[in-house]
């Protein structure tokens, strides 16, 4: 509430469309079955609904794609339990672990200060803070025991819930260009179900590219 009236109390400007592209790196964490760590690619575009000079306010959807890596599958033995098979290494006991999918979509509200909250702020620094709700996708390692054998499912499981980010964002050049850098943190409305610990950089870009800040700005 807070950002809407500062931004509703000073004349604001148009609105923007802006871009950004990067890595992230998410954790799923769970008390019962422990944290897996997945890499994704992101693309993450945002609306402004409100500009200020110096200030924004904008909604956007962080889209990331990607996956977690496996271990095992040299040197494998397997067993079955009931109709199905599992593998572990032949040297060390543990459980083979495959590769899996991940997908992680929030919608943010996000208050923009400082450099990037909008197309034509000349600030070389800028700051970022919102939450929304999200949807993630994830691996899961369910251990189970049965008849004394200890096997892992490698499998997927997938939670919702409210979710935080904050960050910072640096210009480059004249142009409205510039690193971000964010931590986000997903509370999933189920005890089941992981909560998601996720961290990202990106590189936010203007379609456009041309300059619009001058020297004295930079």
């Amino acid at each position: 509430m807070l950002a809407i009236i500062c931004l509703t109390g000073s004349r604001l400007f148009s609105q923007s469309f802006m871009h950004a592209v990067g890595l992230s790196g998410f954790i799923d964490h769970t008390p019962r079955f422990g944290s897996i760590f997945s890499i994704a690619i992101t693309y993450s575009p945002r609306f402004n609904l409100m500009e200020h000079k110096h200030t924004s306010l904008s909604v956007g959807i962080p889209l990331s794609i990607g996956g977690s890596g496996g271990r095992g599958g040299r040197q494998t033995d397997s067993y079955y339990v009931g109709d199905d098979i599992y593998y572990y290494d032949y040297d060390t006991g543990e459980p083979e672990v495959k590769s899996r999918f991940m997908i992680d979509i929030p919608v943010i509200l996000n208050f923009n200060v400082g450099a990037l909250s909008s197309l034509n702020n000349p600030h070389r620094v800028g700051f970022f803070v919102g939450g929304g709700f999200g949807y993630h996708y994830g691996p899961v390692n369910v251990t189970q025991v049965i008849r004394n054998y200890h096997y892992t499912d490698s499998t997927y499981q997938d939670s919702f819930g409210p979710v935080a980010n904050a960050g910072m964002r640096i210009r480059i050049g004249d142009k409205a260009d510039g690193i971000e850098l964010k931590g986000s943190y997903m509370k999933s409305v189920s005890k089941r179900q992981p909560d998601i610990y996720g961290i990202t950089l990106l590189y936010n870009f203007d379609l456009s590219q041309r300059p619009r800040f001058s020297r004295k700005t930079m």
